[in-house]
């Protein structure tokens, strides 16, 4: 008999052991697929709400408009100026407007500038210190008493006291100087001309650039890697294939007055 209880003590222990081993593997089953199932409630709404942020962004960029005439700075909902734009001016840091999330504003026409503090602007602008993205693209024909900052880019005819655009394409000209990025064209100044690269004509009392695949006019005439010729009381570069023509010239093989190559 005493045998008889403790066999069904152990059949009982047994069957009670297995049975919570059950009841936690369902336990943890359950947990587990509660689990994978809140995950992916979370990557759905993840998913719908980057969803929705797209969608606003493409009604943003849907609502920009197209105007024949507007005021600069340019208003953000701005994206294209099919004919007049006039005002203080196209850069925003600097005229204290917010910063436009648009790629990049296009005027083709006419721009023109009634900016009165152009002369500080040129003073005190240091281009180095100005983030080297286009902002704005002008198609066409500007006239300014101050100018462009680092921002803004021109294809074709324009006339200012300064320039500090980032590429220049045409026949500009400048009462002070320029500073760009990038030049292609016939560049006319008093004081100077300063590019990185510049494919053309640069004239002026003096001529800096990094990269020349032109000419240099003027008082003092350097480049980096140059090709092209250079006219000038001097003419200075670390690398030239072509002409130096002036009272003292050098390359990176020579120096010679008068005419060096």
């Amino acid at each position: 008999m005493i045998f008889a209880i403790f066999t069904n003590v152990e059949i009982y222990f047994n069957f009670f052991s297995h049975s919570g081993k059950v009841v936690l593997w369902v336990a943890l089953s359950y947990n587990l697929k509660l689990a994978i199932m809140k995950t992916k409630l979370f990557l759905i709404i993840a998913a719908c709400f980057n969803s929705f942020l797209f969608c606003q962004d493409s009604l943003k960029v849907n609502h920009q408009e197209v105007r024949w005439v507007a005021i600069t700075p340019l208003n953000n909902k701005i994206s294209k100026v099919n004919g007049l734009a006039f005002g203080l001016g196209l850069d925003s840091k600097y005229l204290f407007k917010e910063e436009t999330a648009l790629n990049l504003q296009k005027v083709n026409g006419l721009n023109l500038e009634i900016n009165p503090l152009g002369i500080l602007f040129w003073l005190f602008y240091d281009p180095a210190k100005t983030a080297n993205v286009e902002t704005v693209q002008v198609n066409g024909l500007n006239i300014s008493p101050a100018g462009y900052f680092r921002g803004i880019s021109h294809n074709g005819f324009s006339i200012s006291l300064y320039n500090y655009g980032h590429t220049m394409n045409g026949v500009m000209g400048s009462l002070a100087n320029f500073d760009i990025e990038k030049g292609n064209g016939v560049f006319v100044s008093i004081l100077g001309v300063s590019s990185k690269e510049m494919k053309g004509v640069s004239f002026s009392a003096f001529n800096n650039t990094e990269i020349l695949r032109g000419v240099q006019i003027g008082i003092v005439n350097e480049n980096i890697d140059g090709k092209g010729l250079q006219v000038g009381l001097v003419n200075k570069s670390n690398k030239m294939k072509g002409l130096q023509i002036g009272f003292w010239n050098k390359n990176g093989k020579r120096t010679l007055p008068l005419i060096n190559f």
